[in-house]
């Protein structure tokens, strides 16, 4: 009994660090990410009755020690994945901000910024409406959404990203004084329905997506500041 309990913690501890691959749309049209779900599970065959009281006693210690281990294992298994995680993400955050130029408070400002940013197009192509938050964008990449959500409309369909989230900020790469490039990694629902009837076309609905991509910033000088300039996608394998 214990040899199966033991299986099934490896098979949850490869779950804890395995996602599988899928990818989408999100704003723009951008791709690159992978889906979020995943399922484990196992289980737990009983023997055969007893004809005997202390047999029977005995196998309800045995089912009970059983059970405090499987317990224990998977407390310690998530207290490490915890710690891993929590230690990770400080060393991140690190070395993205050893990255950055400026004074540790520019640094938070333009992380700010850089979020802002972020949602706001989301939002305004959720609404169908870049116009709404045109300052965001360069010409550049606003006309391109434009261009894109009028290809949608044009054959019928939209595109819905809801609930988003950003999960990480990482790789910043200053360019030049007036432009940078930073990986967004974020997670969302993301799906593609009939304009007139609204039925799926594809996607799901109830399935949180995960993506990566790599957003460039151009600095205007006119308007004294950034704005979203390309999105790459990062396609993960």
């Amino acid at each position: 009994m214990k040899k199966t309990y033991q299986v099934i913690c490896l098979l949850i501890m490869a779950f804890l660090f395995f996602t599988p691959v899928q990818t989408f749309a999100v704003a723009g049209g951008h791709g690159g990410g992978s889906s979020g779900g995943g399922s484990g599970g196992g289980s737990i065959g009983g023997g055969s009755n007893s004809y005997y009281r202390r047999s029977r006693t005995t196998n309800s210690n045995s089912t009970s020690e059983d059970f405090l281990f499987v317990g224990l294992s998977l407390g310690s298994i998530f207290v490490f994945s915890l710690f891993k995680k929590k230690k990770t993400q400080n060393m991140d955050i690190n070395d993205l901000l050893s990255r950055m130029p400026g004074t540790k408070r520019e640094k938070k400002k333009l992380l700010s910024e850089i979020n802002r940013i972020f949602y706001a197009i989301q939002k305004s192509w959720e609404e169908e409406a870049p116009e709404k938050v045109r300052n965001c964008y360069t010409s550049r990449l606003f006309e391109e959404h434009q261009q894109v959500l009028q290809k949608n409309k044009d054959e019928g369909v939209r595109n819905h990203t809801t609930k988003i989230a950003i999960q990480e900020l990482a790789n910043y790469r200053q360019i030049n004084d007036t432009s940078f490039s930073i990986r967004i990694d974020f997670s969302c629902f993301d799906y593609l329905v009939d304009r007139k009837n609204q039925q799926l076309i594809s996607g799901d609905k109830r399935e949180r997506l995960y993506f990566s991509q790599v957003w460039y910033f151009n600095y205007s000088e006119k308007d004294k500041i950034w704005q979203a300039d390309f999105i790459q996608p990062i396609f993960l394998d």
